[in-house]
């Protein structure tokens, strides 16, 4: 919990915290160019590790996406050892709910973080076998929960993150949560990092994390260099999950770093998984002047549609120079009052060029739309395909992907459907577990007759292959 009490007993004789990595078994829509689901770098072990060492303890890494033996490693586990998973919502909740299981029957300590966390921190410490929670950004606060386990923490400062623990009560959770989760923000929202360099040797294998991409290299890893957003999409919730934060990492330590990763891996090509990399215009140059000098090697990252729109064309040109040749970019529709439901700020009149003028610096584009959007003429289905089928001759090398509608709870369109009722949403983790945007799983809101027409649009447009 927050503040100064705290109620959980101190584990003084822990020598080893655990990250695991749960499946998100994903390879029907997540395959790279070798037909095998993609594999990227556990970054949330790297970046937490440092918070671990500070303290005394060990960092070890379990990532059940690339050891088959996992189960035999998290059955080792005993008294000394704390297990830390990091959940998202979809399938990855099933592993992680094994994985804490079988690690608490045997005397080790669990504790959840990640972005299904920090959506439902309360229901989660109740329904998963974790002893603790921690939303947010896990960095403050994995260090100030293993600070207080070892009797290494300093007096509270007054500004805590949250912990939540089996000890307290349900009302510190809910909207509260996210607000104090995200220690350290100025007014505009932007926190500067306190682990921006991370300790790359919780990786033991790199090999595991290079995946082959069409569009960037043969031997592609990933990096962040930010998390969270400070748009204001209405369907998204990373925003939330974010604490309507930016979370920022010094530019010239992660091109340090990248420089690092890259050679340790072998490495050919840079993907940064960066929510919204180009953010910032002055922050995303220096990120290439600085990689084009020291690494040189091809990169890609999101691009926000109005910035896009906004960025002269000398601008993408030099970036293209610098090495950037795809872009991740999420339309969400073609349709103007839908772009206004999503809050995305940007005019689709302008896709085409887009393509056109992406294709002219020859930087490939992942193009991401939304289908099933509330209150939409049913016209906008085919508005959808055609747009994205439009993209594609403009340029061949382009790709794009068509996603159903998902209301995350505390998104403004989860607010609304809310209000209007009639959609049931899930209530338990295992339930969450099936959460599936490519499943269409909320009838409510898609017409059936197009749902095996979106699929097969996709199966055209592009396989996700090394999207």
């Amino acid at each position: 919990m927050s503040g100064g009490r705290w109620s959980g007993r101190r584990h003084r004789a822990l020598r080893r915290v655990w990250f695991f990595q749960p499946r998100t078994q994903a390879q029907a829509h997540y395959s790279n160019a070798a037909g095998r689901e993609q594999t990227w770098t556990p970054w949330f072990a790297c970046f937490l590790a440092p918070a671990v060492r500070a303290v005394g303890l060990e960092p070890r890494l379990i990532d059940a996406r690339v050891d088959e033996q996992w189960r035999m490693s998290v059955a080792a586990l005993g008294e000394g050892d704390v297990l830390a998973a990091s959940v998202m919502t979809g399938a990855a909740i099933t592993d992680a709910l094994e994985a804490s299981e079988m690690a608490r029957a045997r005397g080790a300590h669990v504790v959840w973080g990640g972005p299904h966390v920090t959506l439902f921190p309360a229901e989660t410490l109740a329904q998963s076998p974790a002893h603790a929670v921690i939303p947010g950004f896990g960095y403050a606060g994995l260090l100030l929960y293993l600070g207080r386990m070892t009797g290494t923490a300093p007096p509270s400062a007054g500004s805590d993150p949250i912990i939540l623990t089996e000890a307290d009560a349900p009302v510190l959770a809910g909207p509260d949560v996210l607000r104090r989760a995200h220690p350290g923000r100025t007014r505009a929202g932007l926190i500067v990092a306190p682990d921006t360099t991370p300790d790359l040797d919780v990786v033991t294998d790199w090999t595991r994390y290079v995946n082959p991409d069409v569009a960037i290299a043969g031997r592609t890893v990933n990096y962040v260099t930010s998390e969270g957003c400070l748009r204001r999409c209405t369907f998204c919730s990373e925003p939330q999950t974010s604490g309507h934060s930016w979370y920022q990492r010094e530019i010239d330590r992660s091109v340090a770093t990248i420089g690092d990763m890259l050679g340790r891996a072998d490495a050919t090509g840079l993907k940064l998984h960066d929510p919204n990399f180009f953010h910032d215009q002055t922050r995303s140059d220096a990120f290439a002047d600085r990689f084009a000098d020291l690494v040189g090697l091809p990169w890609a990252a999101s691009l926000h549609p109005a910035d896009l729109q906004a960025m002269p064309d000398d601008r993408l040109r030099r970036l293209a120079d610098a090495g950037l040749c795809r872009v991740l970019i999420g339309l969400e529709t073609p349709v103007p009052d839908l772009v206004r439901l999503a809050g995305k700020r940007y005019d689709p009149a302008g896709i085409p060029l887009m393509a056109r003028r992406l294709a002219g610096a020859e930087v490939r584009g992942m193009f991401t739309f939304i289908v099933g959007w509330p209150g939409a003429d049913p016209s906008h289905y085919r508005q959808t395909i055609d747009a994205a089928f439009a993209i594609r001759e403009v340029w061949p090398e382009h790709q794009c992907k068509i996603h159903f509608l998902e209301p995350w709870p505390g998104t403004p369109i989860f607010t609304l459907l809310r209000r209007q009722g009639g959609i049931t949403y899930p209530q338990t983790l295992r339930e969450w577990a099936r959460i599936d945007y490519y499943q269409a799983q909320y009838a409510e809101l898609h017409d059936a007759a197009y749902t095996d027409v979106i699929r097969q649009a996709n199966a055209e447009l592009s396989p996700y292959v090394d999207a």
